[in-house]
């Protein structure tokens, strides 16, 4: 059983880069059927800005 966790848990990781909004996948063995569904929720709000830090600087007037 912990080798199948083992693949269990690469997929996952695998289906986790995907762009999915729900996803199932079933893998029939020979005396079981493992199932992995998950639903990925939207984002509520704005998006974060990109990665790359962007520094703004204001001169003052004095």
């Amino acid at each position: 059983m912990f080798e199948q966790q083992y693949i269990l848990n690469k997929i996952e990781q695998w289906a986790d880069r995907l762009p999915y909004q729900s996803l199932k996948i079933e893998v029939e063995l020979s005396n079981q059927t493992l199932t992995l569904e998950k639903t990925k929720q939207r984002p509520i709000g704005f998006q974060a800005p990109p990665h790359g830090r962007k520094v703004i600087e204001y001169a003052h007037a004095c």
